[in-house]
């Protein structure tokens, strides 16, 4: 096991900077999700983490070592890619010990961790099978097995899941995440998709361009998001914003929202914004769906037209306009209004995020 520290980690392509002085530290035993859209740079950075990639400038220490120039099989690795690497000639057995026999272990140290693997990841019945008579999930739950069964120092997957159904997504995540506890390998994870890195990670680091946009535990991502990228990435469905005027009277800051007013408390924005909310300002207002629930009484509150409603069980999500745009909030599936009913939309104020339109900070 190792800790991991990415130091003004730089990637260029020509004039085209893939990854932009990245900082990162990852203790020992931490799961970190790279997380981003296509093109952000997160594979590309695992890929200089893994030694696959040179970088342009910067450096890599694992436990303060910088092996920053080694290759890969010098940094006690192992990598789990999205399309499996199976070997299709061999059985699950066999592909589990290839890299243990690289290493040139005796049959009987290979033997015991195999069957250690195997029992992890539910595979005893699957070891005589060859990679073309299993499903999707087993698959990856080979590959998986045998990246850990070599005892790496730092444990890198990129998008593992993706080729996976939905429901198969759900047990393999939960499967890794519980095989990465039992072990305690540092763990790299890279993915677009925003609820794997919620459900898995210790921290998330969320990148944009190359270049890191924010880092912290899922929940404080989500709750405190950095600027309108990340409010706007992560989160399903996406936060509902608004265009506001603001200003600072008795106390409180005023929106306005359409005809609508809203009065939120000082304490939702940084101390230093307040100067310029005072004098008055343009700003974005943000609100998750989730957090705008319909027919409840709450601190804030917003009416619209309902043109849509979507049931998806447990809970139904409603669309209504509102000051000429589209806003989504939620209801219990008992409750759903009519399409072309009214809506009063409650938030609560705690729950509310400004957001300067210049620089996309929040304020």
């Amino acid at each position: 096991m190792a800790s991991v520290k990415l130091d003004r980690l730089t990637k260029q392509f020509g004039a085209v900077f893939a990854v932009a002085g990245l900082d990162i530290e990852l203790p020992d035993g931490e799961f970190l999700t790279l997380l981003g859209p296509s093109g952000c740079g997160k594979s590309t950075a695992l890929g200089c983490i893994a030694g696959l990639e040179k970088p342009s400038a910067g450096s890599i220490l694992f436990d303060g070592t910088d092996v920053t120039e080694r290759d890969p099989h010098e940094r006690n690795i192992a990598m789990v890619f999205q399309d499996y690497a199976l070997y299709p000639h061999m059985s699950v057995r066999d592909n589990i010990a290839f890299g243990l026999r690289q290493q040139r272990l005796d049959e009987a140290t290979i033997g015991r961790q195999i069957d250690a693997a195997a029992d992890m990841l539910d595979l005893g019945a699957l070891l005589d099978r060859k990679p073309v008579q299993l499903s999707g999930g087993q698959r990856q739950r080979v590959a998986v097995g045998r990246a850990v069964v070599r005892n790496p120092a730092v444990l890198l997957m990129d998008e593992p899941l993706s080729n996976l159904d939905a429901s198969l997504r759900v047990k393999t995540r939960t499967e890794i995440k519980r095989l990465q506890r039992e072990i305690g390998t540092t763990a790299v994870f890279v993915t677009h998709d925003q609820e794997e890195a919620m459900v898995l990670s210790d921290r998330v680091a969320v990148m944009r361009a190359g270049k890191l946009q924010q880092i912290g535990p899922p929940m404080e991502v989500y709750r405190k998001p950095a600027n309108l990228f990340v409010a706007s990435f992560i989160g399903s469905p996406a936060m509902n914003f608004f265009e506001v005027e603001t200003g600072l009277e008795d106390g409180v800051i005023r929106c306005r929202v359409g005809q609508t007013v809203l009065s939120l408390p000082t304490g939702v924005v940084a101390e230093q914004s307040l100067g310029a909310i005072r004098g008055g300002r343009k700003a974005i207002l943000g609100i998750r769906p989730t957090d705008l629930m319909a027919n409840a009484q709450r601190d804030l509150t917003l009416e619209g037209d309902v043109f849509l409603v979507e049931p998806i069980g447990p809970v139904s999500y409603v669309d209504a306009e509102i000051g000429g745009q589209a806003v989504k909030g939620l209801c219990e599936p008992d409750e759903a209004p009519a399409v072309g009913a009214k809506v009063r939309f409650g938030a609560l104020a705690a729950r509310v995020h400004l957001f300067d339109p210049a620089s996309e900070a929040r304020l």
